[in-house]
Parts: C-alpha cells; sequence; structure tokens
C-alpha cells in the first residue's frame, strides 16, 4: 500500500505508516508523476481534479480541510475515486480567530462590542460556536441560514430572519457559508452591490468563510464610499490570487490561516486518517497526543479593568492576528506571480498556534460575569478553591 501525504499534515507520517509505505511530498510539487503509483493521496487544500489525478493509480484522496470547492466531485466520482473531507476540524481555530479579530478592532477603533448587532449569515458548526461568544460577550445576534430555515423539522431556525431583514440592522455583518454556485439558496456573490448597500452605513464586514462569498469590486466601492465602514477579511476571491486594492482598504487582512491552529491541522489529519482505515477495514492504531502548549497558563491581575480590555488581552497573546496582517501586508506591492506564491507560502509556514482551549486563564479579582465571558471564549479556567 502506497500512501502518498502532504507535508502540511502534522503526524502524517505517524499516522499513515500504520497503514502501508508513507512518502512526504510539499503539496505545491504534487503531479501526476508522484502519483503515478499510488494507492491514497492526502492533502490539505490541495485541488482534487483531473489534472493531477487522471491516469494515476490512487483511489482514495483525504482533503485534511473542513472546505471542499477545491474538490472536483463530479469527476472523482466518475473515476470511482473515494474522498473525505475533515469537517469541523478546525472550526474552533476558526472561531478564536474570529473573536480576536473582532477584539482588536473594538480594541484600536475604541468601539464595544456590549450591545452591537451582528448579522450572523449560516450558523452551522462554525457559525454557531461564533454566535455563543459572541452573545456571551452581550451582543446582539441576528441569525441568517435560509438553508437550515427551509426545513420545517429544525425548529431554532424557524426564528431566523431573511437577509434583507439582518443586513440593515447589523453594526457587523458574518458569514459562515459554504461557497455555493447553485441550488435554492447560492452564495456565490451573495453579498454583492445591492445587498452591500441595504447594510446599515458604516457596518463592517468579517469574512472568514469564503472569499467569493462577496463581490470584490463590490466591497471595493462599498469600503471607498463608506457605505462598508471597515472589513476584516482572511479569505479572497480567486486565492491565492487576491486583490491588493481590496487588502490594502481593510482593517485586517490575513492569508486565509483562521483554521490554521495546530489543534485544527491534526484533526484534520486524523480525520482523514480514520476515513482511511474504515476504507481499508482497518482499526485505527494510534492516537496523537497534544504537546504542551507554548502559553499555559495566562495570569493577570484584573482589578479595575473593563471587561472587553481583559479579553482582548487574553486573545492578541494567543491568536497573532496583528501580526499575520502586518506579514501580509508586504506581499501588496509584489508583482502577481510573487504574490501569488507568497501567498501559499505564508500559509504553508504558518508559526504555531494554539486554540484558546489549550490555556488557563488566572484572573484575580475577576468578576463570575468576566469569568464567564473567558469561559465562553474557550479559555480554562483554574479550579475553584
Amino acid at each position: 500500500m502506497k500512501i502518498v501525504c502532504d507535508t502540511n499534515l502534522p503526524l502524517g507520517r505517524t499516522l499513515f505508516s500504520t497503514l502501508g509505505q508513507v512518502t512526504l511530498v510539499d503539496g505545491p510539487r504534487l503531479t501526476r508523476g508522484t502519483l503515478a503509483d499510488a494507492d491514497l493521496l492526502m492533502v490539505r487544500d490541495t485541488p482534487l481534479n483531473a489534472a493531477l489525478l487522471e491516469g494515476t493509480a490512487v483511489r482514495f484522496v483525504g482533503t485534511a480541510v473542513t472546505g471542499t470547492d477545491h474538490v472536483d466531485k463530479a469527476w472523482l466520482a466518475e473515476q470511482g475515486i473515494r474522498w473525505v473531507n475533515a469537517p469541523r476540524a478546525n472550526g474552533e481555530s476558526v472561531a478564536d480567530y474570529c473573536l480576536a479579530a473582532l477584539l482588536e478592532f473594538g480594541h484600536m477603533r475604541h468601539r464595544r462590542l456590549e450591545g452591537a448587532t451582528v448579522a450572523l449569515i449560516g450558523v452551522g458548526w462554525i457559525g454557531g460556536m461564533v454566535r455563543r461568544r459572541c452573545e456571551a460577550l452581550g451582543m446582539r445576534v441576528l441569525c441568517c441560514d435560509p438553508p437550515r430555515k427551509d426545513n420545517p423539522h429544525d425548529a431554532e431556525a424557524q426564528n431566523f430572519l431573511p437577509l434583507e431583514t439582518v443586513l440593515p440592522m447589523a453594526d457587523y455583518i458574518i458569514p459562515f457559508v459554504p461557497l455555493t454556485h447553485e441550488g435554492k439558496h447560492p452564495t456565490w456573490h451573495m453579498l454583492n452591490a445591492e445587498t452591500l448597500a441595504a447594510a446599515k452605513y458604516g457596518a463592517v464586514l468579517i469574512n472568514m468563510a469564503r472569499g467569493a462569498v462577496c463581490d470584490t469590486p463590490a466591497l471595493v466601492a462599498a469600503l471607498r464610499e463608506g457605505q462598508i465602514g471597515d472589513a476584516i477579511l482572511d479569505v479572497w476571491e480567486g486565492e491565492p490570487d487576491f486583490s491588493p486594492e481590496l487588502a490594502g482598504m481593510t482593517f485586517l487582512a490575513t492569508p486565509h490561516l483562521a483554521g490554521h491552529s495546530y489543534e485544527g491541522k491534526v484533526n484534520g489529519t486524523v480525520a482523514v486518517y480514520h476515513a482511511a482505515c474504515s476504507y481499508l477495514g482497518r482499526e485505527p492504531a494510534i492516537l496523537p497526543i497534544m504537546p504542551p502548549p507554548v502559553v499555559p497558563r495566562i495570569e493577570l491581575n484584573v482589578q479595575g479593568r473593563d471587561d472587553e480590555e481583559v479579553l482582548w488581552f487574553l486573545t492578541q497573546r494567543l491568536a497573532m492576528v496583528v501580526a499575520d496582517h502586518l506579514n501580509f501586508q508586504d506581499l501588496l506591492s509584489l508583482p502577481e506571480g510573487v504574490r501569488r506564491r507568497r501567498f501559499t507560502a505564508q500559509r504553508r509556514t504558518y508559526p504555531y498556534r494554539r486554540q484558546f482551549s489549550a490555556t488557563t486563564a488566572c484572573l484575580r479579582h475577576a468578576s463570575p460575569a468576566l469569568l464567564a465571558k473567558v469561559s465562553a471564549l474557550g479559555f480554562k479556567l483554574p479550579p475553584v478553591g
């Protein structure tokens, strides 16, 4: 059994060597020649299509990420190639990054989050986590999820609101939807000139879902006119190509890094490993153990401090949103081809980052309300007593 595994899958060799002979290859260097006699292929977000796989021996592919818009599902089905992804693997990581960016915005723009209104478009696994965290911070969350509302058995979703209702009311617009082009509720360019014009004047857009959910020229125009007051973008239409003009207009711009915590990556590897075991009729032979976090504890005297400032401090210790933004800004003036390569390189060489849940927040003189917010963001709290 020959297995080709992307070098960017942590623990890839350790796990997949229990199933066969493992060859590690850097994702961008994968070719048909590399895969000529491979039985299984494990990647992160490398495009899985005829250009890479036609004529190879591959019969099973695992993509260790949540999204699937890089997978040519129809072609794989025609060829009888089984494929799996890793839903929910990095959801907590994305929620961490989203709230860290939101708190950084509030800190730098001197805007309180408590009492502000969020239009949350897409209330699935990640959207649900973001909803709970925003509500814990005292934000009002308006939920919009048409596919869920179409299901009469989804009782919670029957109270969700349509897009045209939530946009004019929201201070923050946060989509967490997959990228779809067809069906009753396509999300491609869901946020376009018309819908952005219907948003509350000066609203802030935070997109960590898929870049093409938003029409790039329309967003540039909305930012220039002030209709959209600010943007926080981690995803880009056409990436690894992206609009330097748009990136230069944002409050925070990062190269699709929200899900890149160590836990998120390991969870993705484990998910496709288990799927490969099932495909081969084998029992998983090993379960990974997470290493100790770099920042196991944060100790802080919060007496007299504002809750949101404390939360900002905690999240910025672990989620490197500002550093990621500054590194990305270095790409904006580069030639297009170099920009594209550097976008990919920044993702593949991303520094080690742990989720909030790996760190214990030890806060002296904290109120029960603050402790509840810290816990809701995912941090551990020390035992009482």
